[in-house]
């Protein structure tokens, strides 16, 4: 959880980043250890070995902050930073158990992570918001489709994160 210490300091809402803590405190093993892809496409070189994974998060919550301060309409901007952190917490599933390659489920199954792990001990409609900004961020490639600018916002810094790379390079 030392990985993203900046980024839950950037969380104003305390029920928000508690309840992000806890999600990482009891995040399967994998999302500490594995690349972001798991046939190496789609990501930076460097994303796509051991911790690679943990590497990508980092980007996308560092582009989330970008569109954070340059969007137009108010938002929750703790939900948005949440659901940066853990939008592909259960990438390879669920547990100690992984799998070898991404799940085209895994926005689902982090969204239903996220609404376990708080467990009626949070608000709920937070709890709704990041979960479903969790579920949404793969666009137009998931199943999920929040219509917030808070879950639009994660899925561009998903997407800009991922693509940024290949116009020149490592993007730190």
């Amino acid at each position: 959880m030392d990985a993203f210490e900046e980024e839950l300091s950037r969380i104003q809402d305390e029920e928000i980043r508690q309840l992000t803590k806890e999600c990482l405190d009891n995040a399967p093993p994998h999302f500490w250890y594995r690349p972001a892809s798991s046939t190496g496409k789609y990501h930076a070189p460097e994303e796509n070995e051991q911790g690679g994974l943990v590497i990508h998060t980092k980007r996308v919550c560092q582009v989330g902050e970008i569109l954070i301060a340059s969007w137009w309409n108010p938002v929750n901007e703790s939900v948005i930073r949440s659901a940066c952190i853990l939008h592909d917490v259960c990438k390879y599933g669920e547990g100690y158990s992984a799998s070898r390659y991404t799940l085209n489920n895994h926005p689902q199954l982090g969204g239903q992570f996220i609404r376990i792990i708080a467990d009626n001990k949070y608000n709920m409609q937070k709890v709704d918001a990041i979960a479903n900004a969790v579920i949404s961020h793969m666009g137009k490639w998931g199943a999920g489709h929040d219509s917030s600018d808070e879950s639009l916002i994660v899925h561009l810094a998903d997407l800009l994160a991922t693509e940024l790379y290949q116009l020149g390079g490592k993007h730190e």
